[in-house]
């Protein structure tokens, strides 16, 4: 992963954001020589975090906190407002 100061990816911001999101690649992003933040791709994120919320939900369900779900056609009236 590639590493560049605050300060000099300010005036590259765009060339890296081009350069993440086409190579699938990470660059970090320092300030003072500690990581402040770390650039990725939208897929990537988009990726992340429907793991983290599979995760998230697979630990409720393994401590018994999630309820007893709601049957399609129910769920389809609900999102779209449709009759059964």
């Amino acid at each position: 992963m590639d590493t560049y100061p605050i300060t000099e990816a300010r005036n590259k911001l765009g060339a890296l954001a081009r350069q993440v999101s086409a190579e699938q690649k990470h660059i970090a992003l320092s300030d003072r020589g500690q990581i402040m933040a770390v650039l990725i791709s939208p897929a990537e994120l988009e990726e992340l975090e429907y793991h983290r919320a599979t995760a998230q939900h697979l630990a409720r369900k393994a401590r018994g906190e999630t309820g007893p779900g709601v049957p399609h056609d129910e769920a389809r009236r609900r999102v779209f407002g449709e009759a059964p």
